[in-house]
């Protein structure tokens, strides 16, 4: 059976779509899948640092494009999770990518993968463009704030245009405290917004921040690692709950929050 082939895009950069990506793709491997990332963030590289791997990287997707080599050459094993990587070319941008090829590229990896995840490059450009018709779905990647909402806002319409079947939605470092303070959306409200189904809401955690610094995958972090892993459950079984996003204390806030508290209607 094929696999399934999906890109994470976001409009806005630093939303945490790389570390997302990387953390379903180290769930779903440990998990026993047959698991892929391609990094599509041409000249600008980064999941293969974000993984440790940068040292083992000897050819990437440009090479592969400019038929130097085989995709399954250029391939790198996480040794940890068993998880492949595809890193993208460091001294290209996206305007070199082959849509053709590339999606040529991603049916071929589905004949032998499970998963098969693109790390799409921020902002609706060309390398967008390409992730988006290479995959048979997306993940739009947001975090719940006014900037990266009309930035995925306009993603997701791009999706549409392209044809593709409606993209999920991932709630990304939300905090309950800012909720409240009205400095960040509810998941209901960012879902409303974008009129877009949540797959995931994932907290903020600096336990994240740390194994990233680790160049670790997100895995035994709390409790962003239990949504990530809600998550990676929900790209097999649409079905899967949404673990509670509020069921941690708030840290607790100096007077500076007071005197700044406002609230979103």
């Amino acid at each position: 059976m094929s696999g399934q082939c999906w890109t994470l895009v976001s409009g806005k950069g630093g939303v945490g779509k790389s570390t997302l990506a990387a953390a379903l793709g180290a769930h779903l491997a440990l998990a026993g899948r047959r698991v892929a990332l391609v990094d599509l963030n041409t000249g600008m590289r980064g999941l293969d640092m974000l993984l440790g791997l940068e040292s083992r990287v000897v050819f990437d997707l440009g090479d592969v494009q400019e038929g130097l080599c085989e995709a399954e050459q250029a391939l790198v094993t996480d040794r940890e999770t068993g998880m492949r990587l595809l890193a993208a070319p460091q001294m290209r941008d996206s305007e070199a990518l082959d849509e053709d090829a590339l999606r040529a590229m991603c049916q071929t990896m589905c004949e032998s993968f499970d998963f098969v995840f693109l790390d799409a490059a921020s902002g609706i450009g060309r390398g967008f463009t390409a992730a988006a018709r290479a995959a048979q779905q997306a993940l739009v990647v947001t975090t719940p704030d006014d900037m990266a909402l009309r930035d995925a806002e306009r993603a997701a319409g791009l999706l549409r245009r392209l044809d593709m079947p409606a993209p999920a939605l991932v709630i990304n470092r939300i905090r309950p405290d800012f909720v409240d303070e009205g400095w960040q959306y509810t998941p209901e409200a960012c879902a409303q917004t974008l009129d877009l189904r949540v797959a995931g809401v994932i907290p903020d955690d600096t336990a994240v921040w740390r194994m990233t610094l680790q160049k670790r995958p997100a895995l035994g972090a709390f409790p962003a690692g239990r949504a990530m892993a809600a998550l990676a459950r929900w790209l097999e079984n649409a079905d899967e709950p949404i673990p509670p996003w509020r069921d941690e204390r708030p840290p607790a806030r100096g007077p500076f929050w007071n005197r700044t508290k406002r609230r979103r209607t």
